[in-house]
């Protein structure tokens, strides 16, 4: 595995940029089944082809605003989940507690580890977010990770 230095800069909820009703949402039948609830762990990696964006706005900034503004559309995002996952009773309460964001630097380029073709090039745990320290990742709908690489 190569050895590469990955340093989070910020990590903090996102809140949507208007309140939502504050409703508890019912999963659909193939969310309540506890088998088949589970955290889904993926990663997308994109190419940055081109020169920074003319108001030199971060891809982090832009991403953290873009996301503030779709949970007003999808509040359940910016919920927690609650009930019983093992008995079939979890729902989504639309709290507006915010969905977990991390700005993080890497000391690589993505060519210098082949675009992460071989995904175990780096650690999950480099990766990809965890919560704060004492929140429960399974309550969290959405958490994500963005990487900038500054030389």
């Amino acid at each position: 595995m190569v050895s590469i230095t990955v340093a989070r800069k910020s990590q903090s909820f996102v809140l949507p940029v208007a309140p939502a009703s504050a409703e508890t949402m019912e999963l659909s039948a193939i969310d309540r089944v506890p088998g088949l609830r589970h955290t889904v762990r993926s990663l997308h990696v994109f190419r940055h082809e081109g020169s920074r964006r003319v108001d030199g706005a971060r891809p982090a900034e832009v991403i953290r605003a873009a996301l503030s503004r779709a949970l007003v559309e999808y509040p359940a995002f910016a919920g927690r989940f609650v009930g019983s996952a093992a008995a079939g009773e979890a729902r989504v309460a639309c709290t507006g507690d915010g969905a977990w964001f991390v700005e993080a630097n890497a000391d690589c380029s993505l060519e210098d580890v082949n675009g992460l073709d071989y995904p175990l090039m780096v650690s999950e745990e480099e990766l990809l977010p965890s919560p704060e320290a004492g929140a429960d990742p399974t309550s969290i709908p959405v958490m994500m990770q963005i990487f900038r690489h500054d030389l």
